[in-house]
């Protein structure tokens, strides 16, 4: 499942540039840097290893079930999404709403259970550190939205 996202991402991201770019202007007051491009375009590509980590968290027996659990609303969510933005009508920039979930509950777990650094693999504290270098980018392009993911995974996890 996780290739064939990360297969569809990279035919998206090969197809409708000037869409895209046009879907970040609307929200951007009508200007897009190619640094701002690249950065939401970079933040997208983060979905599918944000969620493989989610995947891992929920079979790790040693972590909390609440880790467990919000691992698995992330999962099943995507699944089956309430999109903010519908892939089917706004492409590559679709995916913005779901990565941001996926990455915010990949940090959310990361902060609350997962603070040993020297308990996670390489792979894990690279992808930590590019999604923290990058969580403001979709703050920044949909802030009402990520407001309201917030406070769906607020709810999740009961804060």
């Amino acid at each position: 499942m996780l290739k064939a996202l990360a297969n569809q991402l990279r035919i998206l991201a090969g197809g409708d540039e000037r869409g895209f770019r046009e879907s970040i202007e609307k929200r951007l007051g009508g200007r897009a840097t190619e640094e701002q491009v690249k950065a939401i375009k970079e933040f997208i590509f983060l979905l599918p290893p944000a969620l493989q980590q989610l995947s891992e968290y929920w079979k790790d027996e040693s972590l909390p079930s609440e880790a467990k659990r919000l691992s698995s609303h992330i999962i099943t969510y995507i699944c089956d999404p309430e999109d903010y933005f519908p892939e089917e009508e706004h492409g590559l920039f679709g995916y913005l709403d779901d990565a941001y979930l996926v990455v915010s509950a990949f940090l959310r777990i990361q902060a609350s259970y997962l603070k040993n650094w020297q308990d996670k693999s390489a792979m894990e504290l690279k992808l930590v550190e590019r999604v923290r270098e990058l969580i403001v980018v979709p703050e920044i392009v949909i802030p009402e939205e990520a407001k309201r993911i917030e406070a769906l995974l607020d709810a999740w996890t009961g804060k």
